[in-house]
């Protein structure tokens, strides 16, 4: 059972990350070295998230939370050291458009090349994930930051700005043939990352702009979301239960936290952009 559902309130939930959740945080590599220090050591996955957002002051840094534990949930024995980025983007509308990311067989391994359009937190990842080749032969790879042949470029970004966002470019990236990673849980990355997410984004937004009973109407929206995602399929009814509450406390804080950051109307949709493709899925 996870952690989560243990927290009788809030006062408990937020004394577990006591000594940095009222930091201001300047930057990214401010964020990433608190979150080294207090949150990376959790091993719960759930709570790895809440932590994170509890530290964080901004939506940038709830993104950066939830999606850390996303990804430790699809690759679950990679054992990151630190952050890591799941790069599939890649482009489509130029003219030509950059070659996607492909892998050829060589005597020792695999050699990988190729270009992908989007990596978050380019500036301060650890780890890149990739996705080389498409279709049945599709393969994952998990590449430390200074792997020969790869290379990382930030560019300017208006949504969640203040988190670098950048590409990657691969020329002859060499790997054995046995790093290729166990990929069955990548189907349901994207579900998953909205759920963990949203409970950075609780955790955030009941530290930051929350008080007494509606703190705690935050913890139990947190321990709900926990044992949704404790499920192999996730519980679609529940889900959007939990989806339609999550937006009203989006819109509850929105007034307190325009005010108080200016790329607020911006980067809250961060977590209005995932109800729409809740609410229409279907089991």
């Amino acid at each position: 059972m996870s952690g989560l559902s243990s927290f009788r309130n809030w006062s408990e939930l937020e004394a577990t990350l006591s000594a940095g959740s009222d930091t201001k945080i300047a930057n990214e590599d401010a964020y990433k070295a608190l979150w080294q220090s207090l949150v990376a050591p959790q091993q719960d996955l759930g709570l790895l998230a809440v932590q994170g957002g509890l530290l964080a002051d901004r939506l940038a840094w709830v993104f950066v939370a939830g999606y850390q534990a996303a990804l430790r949930r699809t690759f679950p024995d990679q054992g990151f050291s630190g952050w890591a980025a799941f790069a599939v983007s890649e482009d489509r509308r130029g003219d030509p458009p950059l070659p996607g990311v492909d892998y050829q067989n060589v005597d020792t391994g695999f050699s990988i090349s190729g270009h992908k359009t989007w990596v978050a937190a380019v500036n301060a990842v650890d780890h890149l994930v990739i996705k080389a080749g498409r279709g049945a032969r599709a393969r994952y790879f998990n590449l430390p930051r200074q792997t020969r042949g790869l290379e990382l470029s930030a560019r300017a970004a208006n949504f969640l700005g203040e988190m670098s966002q950048g590409s990657a470019h691969l020329v002859d990236v060499r790997v054995s043939t046995d790093t290729a990673l166990n990929a069955d849980a990548v189907p349901q990355f994207g579900q998953r990352e909205a759920l963990y997410i949203y409970l950075a984004f609780l955790a955030y937004a009941g530290r930051a702009w929350l008080q007494d009973a509606a703190q705690n109407d935050c913890l139990s929206l947190i321990q709900r979301l926990d044992q949704a995602l404790a499920q192999p399929q996730l519980p679609l009814a529940e889900v959007k239960e939990l989806d339609v509450a999550v937006q009203s406390v989006l819109a509850s804080i929105a007034a307190a936290a325009a005010a108080d950051n200016e790329r607020w109307e911006v980067d809250q949709r961060l977590i209005s952009m995932y109800s729409p493709g809740i609410q229409q899925r279907q089991e």
